[in-house]
């Protein structure tokens, strides 16, 4: 789909398709001090995604203490993620040092996947393992009722209303009337 790059940030966005399901997933890498242009972009993208059907999956490592809900860089992202009906399901500390700093999120209305936060011994941050499902839910129909506006004939509406009781206030009786 599109990679987005921003002075404190790469974001990389794809399609995954599966047979007759798909997921979109949204790849994040940040370093460098917390800026306002990271939750731009990010907010940006999860903008175009929102609308679609399919699950959306947000990964990646953000370097951001979600672990310190205090912290104003923590909030924005967790607030730009719920804004989004988004939410992220790991718990546990992602890097040798400590810290929540690496994210599997996922839609609220779905399912949360099982994240397992695994030592592989190469790096200094963990490795995040989790199923998901791919299936695409089923698109939510309505039926909706409405009056062909566009075939009024507005002179017809015109006499018809002037020739009513609405219009007419010497035909009112005062028992139609409420207090």
């Amino acid at each position: 789909m599109t990679v987005t790059q921003c002075e404190s940030c790469e974001l990389l966005c794809v399609r995954v398709t599966s047979v007759s399901s798909s997921c979109v997933a949204i790849v994040v890498y940040r370093t460098g001090p917390v800026t306002s242009v990271f939750f731009t972009a990010l907010s940006d993208v999860l903008d175009r995604v929102s609308t679609f059907t399919d699950p959306i999956v947000v990964v990646g490592d953000i370097n951001i203490r979600l672990d310190r809900p205090d912290n104003l860089a923590s909030r924005q992202f967790t607030n730009i993620l719920a804004a989004h009906g988004l939410a992220c399901h790991v718990r546990t500390a992602t890097r040798d040092q400590g810290g929540l700093l690496d994210i599997v999120a996922t839609r609220e209305d779905l399912p949360p996947p099982p994240v397992k936060v695994v030592d592989v011994g190469l790096s200094d941050h963990r490795l995040l393992q989790w199923t998901t499902s791919l299936v695409k839910p089923s698109p939510v129909y309505t039926t909706r009722t409405s009056r062909p506006w566009g075939r009024l004939d507005v002179d017809e509406f015109h006499a018809a209303l002037m020739s009513s009781s609405l219009c007419r206030p010497d035909a009112l009786s005062t028992s139609t009337l409420m207090p």
